[in-house]
């Protein structure tokens, strides 16, 4: 008997010593299956902008408009033919509650049409995309419209963000639901120059902003960091316009912003700020 208690507790001490290990183990392991997923789609992105003269992809065909698979595309489903398969855009860390697919895709079956199954589920992808500054959506002739920039207007590919990952809501008690967000936008908009109070976005007219910055007071808040989140142990993957991928605290997202609720802030390091295009 007092043989069996002594197995029994070395088992449990193992055990307390490598179920961490093995936790750890898997989660780096998602990291880097996230990695891997960020820089497939970088590189099908690369592969359609060859394709359209060097311009980013649109955020849709109908921006701003009610939702209709017949009629729209988003930038997921743009890219989608250079990409291996939908579910690259998909973080393996993501464990939060999702609709059942069947609820996301046969509402969007189009006869003839195999990428519109995918119409209502691209927009809960974990990639969200740098949109405001690389394919801002834009009031013109009446109508909002995506005004795609081009690959000449990045002053520094390396440090400029395509893709991080996401987030589409949380519940009242914090816990992230509904999978992820193809859409993120900046912590800082405004900044400095010459005494001047500048919009980083330069864009000429009103720009289609689902929501205004980071929602910072509010820590349950799925805009906390402005629909950017951490699913890596408070770590973002993201995914830069030169290919390049990487892993940084989530808080790293403000570098170079003097943050505050409501874009009130300002880019004080548009060097440090992996936002801007310039």
């Amino acid at each position: 008997m007092a043989e069996l208690l002594t197995v029994l507790a070395i088992i449990l001490v193992l055990a307390g010593v490598l179920f961490p290990v093995f936790a750890s183990a898997k989660s780096a392991a998602k990291k880097a299956m996230c990695l891997s997923n960020m820089h497939q789609a970088q590189l099908a992105t690369d592969l359609y902008m060859s394709d359209y003269d060097e311009l980013f992809m649109p955020v849709n065909h109908r921006p701003a408009l009610p939702p209709d698979s017949r009629l729209d595309r988003t930038w997921v489903q743009l890219i989608l033919p250079y990409a291996t398969s939908f579910g690259i855009f998909t973080c393996p860390a993501d464990s939060s509650l999702r609709e059942p697919s069947e609820t996301t895709f046969d509402q969007d079956l189009v006869p003839g049409d195999i990428y519109s199954q995918y119409y209502t589920a691209s927009m809960r992808v974990n990639m969200g995309y740098n949109y405001l500054y690389l394919s801002p959506i834009v009031f013109r002739r009446g109508q909002w419209v995506s005004e795609p920039r081009s690959m000449n207007e990045i002053t520094d590919p390396s440090k400029t963000m395509l893709f991080v990952d996401s987030l589409w809501s949380r519940l009242e008690d914090g816990t992230p639901v509904g999978g992820g967000n193809w859409l993120v936008v900046p912590p800082c908009r405004y900044m400095s120059f010459a005494g001047r109070r500048v919009d980083s976005f330069t864009v000429d007219g009103a720009v289609y902003t689902p929501f205004i910055g980071w929602e910072t007071s509010d820590p349950n808040s799925a805009h906390l960091y402005g629909n950017a989140w951490p699913w890596h142990s408070g770590r973002v993957n993201l995914a830069r316009v030169d290919g390049s991928v990487t892993s940084m605290p989530v808080e790293k997202l403000s570098a170079g912003c003097n943050l505050k609720d409501s874009w009130r802030g300002t880019i004080s390091d548009s060097s440090e700020y992996v936002w801007d295009i310039r």
